[in-house]
């Protein structure tokens, strides 16, 4: 006798089937986990992936891969897989590739971004948003890091989200186990071209100033300048500044250089 299921039952193994095959991307950022460019990517990713959050309780720029050690990181549940942690992007894609805070979740590519401000040249070695896909290549999972940069004021996430929504595999294909893959692009409703592209060189022009305040206190003030871009023809700066997206490919792993062999140490 041939049995025959309800529809229904049909109609969940198959939901079960296609969930299965969805992607499952974990996604953090530097700016927070209430940061508008990581709220605008998630709402695009969820579209074409199965996405799981653990981002920073508040911001956390500039700190690069700067991990806590030696005390417990209070974890805080902020809706269905999404918790935000009292560490920094580095400690979130630790915890969550390392633990079973997601349970048994088999994670295809870790997503930073969207940052707020570019993450190019010289940005990538301070960059938060840059070391969380780091430490997911160093894992051995694909890295993306996404990021924009206003010219004007405004801050326009949705055409950038959208991009890596809709490149999502093209991004993560990028991504080999030595190189993380950096998108940037201006804050713009729509864009010319997609350009691989080189790194530039930043020079932040920054200064601290040393302060003696009314109770004898000494205190350093960190003062940013106008930040001087420069680099070959091909590099993300002027992709972004001519309204394309860059797309670079950086390694992740630290590299060395060959020492001038007329360079001798005796002892």
């Amino acid at each position: 006798m041939k049995l025959s299921l309800p529809m229904e039952c049909t109609l969940s193994a198959d939901m079960e089937r296609e969930r299965e095959k969805r992607l499952k991307i974990l996604l953090t950022n530097d700016d927070g986990i209430e940061a508008a460019g990581l709220l605008t990517l998630e709402k695009a990713l969820r579209t074409v992936a199965d996405v799981y959050v653990l981002a920073p309780d508040g911001n956390r720029s500039a700190v690069s891969s700067h991990i806590v050690m030696h005390k417990p990181l209070k974890l805080i549940p902020c809706g269905e897989n999404r918790w935000a942690s009292e560490g920094n992007p580095v400690d979130c894609v630790i915890c969550a590739l390392r633990s079973n805070l997601f349970g048994d979740v088999r994670f295809d590519a870790v997503v930073s971004g969207i940052n707020k401000g570019a993450n190019m040249g010289t940005d990538t070695v301070y960059s938060g948003t840059v070391a969380a896909a780091r430490q997911a290549v160093l894992y051995g999972f694909p890295g993306i890091a996404v990021s924009v940069e206003s010219y004007d004021g405004s801050w326009k996430f949705e055409p950038i989200a959208d991009f890596t929504a809709s490149h999502l595999d093209a991004l993560i294909s990028l991504s080999t186990k030595k190189a993380l893959v950096s998108v940037n692009a201006a804050s713009l409703d729509s864009y010319s071209d997609v350009a691989f592209t080189s790194l530039s060189v930043r020079d932040y022009r920054d200064k601290v100033d040393i302060q003696t305040e009314s109770d004898g206190s000494v205190y350093s003030y960190f003062t940013g300048g106008d930040i001087k871009t420069s680099g070959a023809d091909d590099c993300d700066f002027f992709a972004v500044t001519s309204g394309k997206i860059s797309v670079s490919l950086i390694q992740a792993e630290s590299s060395w250089m060959e020492p001038n062999k007329n360079s001798f140490f005796q002892l």
